[in-house]
């Protein structure tokens, strides 16, 4: 698969979160790609987000960049469209379904939601960023923003999506594009063995950890994402390395 002009680059958001979870990847990729934030919003199933991203997205190949409940997706791409994808990309991520204690806990967050939604957000923000980075409060600040720009009906219904996703440990073994994997040593919603388990399962995959950071590393590491991406970028298309 040879490509002769930029490589087209989706970026899929996590959960509750809006285009500006990218707002510094844009730009800085900008020079080396054409840049496309896609939009999963209004979907009820991980599957209903993934056919989202491809109408919305260009002919093929596409490099697709996966953030947290956007990796699910990417992953779900890969699983029905795989001769579309030249690239992946995931960054705070995981193979894994959720489990019967996850259900639960992403039940009682929407029940939390929808009695005082901007409580929630603000204490979210607490525990998924990490407390001493260099852009703690303005990632904090953003991320309850953002969540109030999606609204909580919208937010709840990703997090019902997000339960009912497919466990893709099976589907590892069969990707065959270029990838690498990001997370933060200090991510308390996708840990690093779940990043290392999409490592070690996808052929010719690396993992690279970011210290002294939480899950939202678009905005808390915005400098690590965007030369990570850049160098991902440079990876041929048609071969791992």
């Amino acid at each position: 698969m040879v490509q002769t002009s930029k490589p087209t680059v989706i970026l899929i958001p996590g959960l509750g979160n809006t285009e500006r979870i990218w707002s510094h990847q844009i730009g800085a990729l900008g020079d080396a790609a054409d840049v496309i934030v896609a939009d999963i919003g209004g979907c009820q199933s991980v599957g209903q987000m993934a056919n989202a991203v491809l109408e919305q997205a260009p002919s093929a190949p596409l490099s697709l960049v996966g953030f947290s409940l956007g990796g699910y997706v990417a992953m779900h791409i890969l699983r029905q469209h795989a001769d579309s994808v030249a690239r992946l990309a995931l960054i705070s991520a995981s193979p894994y379904a959720d489990s019967e204690v996850a259900i639960e806990q992403r039940k009682r967050l929407n029940a939390a939601a929808r009695e005082d939604f901007r409580r929630l957000l603000v204490d979210m923000g607490k525990l998924v960023v990490f407390p001493r980075g260099p852009n703690t409060e303005s990632t904090r600040i953003c991320l309850v923003e953002m969540g109030e720009a999606l609204g909580v009906e919208e937010f709840c219904q990703q997090q019902e999506a997000a339960m009912k996703r497919e466990d893709c440990c099976d589907l590892l073994a069969e990707v065959d594009v270029p990838t690498r994997v990001l997370c933060g040593r200090n991510d308390l919603v996708t840990p690093i063995d779940g990043n290392q388990r999409l490592a070690d399962g996808i052929a010719g995959a690396s993992l690279e950890i970011v210290e002294k950071a939480g899950h939202l590393l678009p905005l808390e590491r915005p400098e690590v994402v965007n030369r990570f991406l850049l160098e991902w970028l440079k990876l041929p298309a048609d071969d791992q390395v």
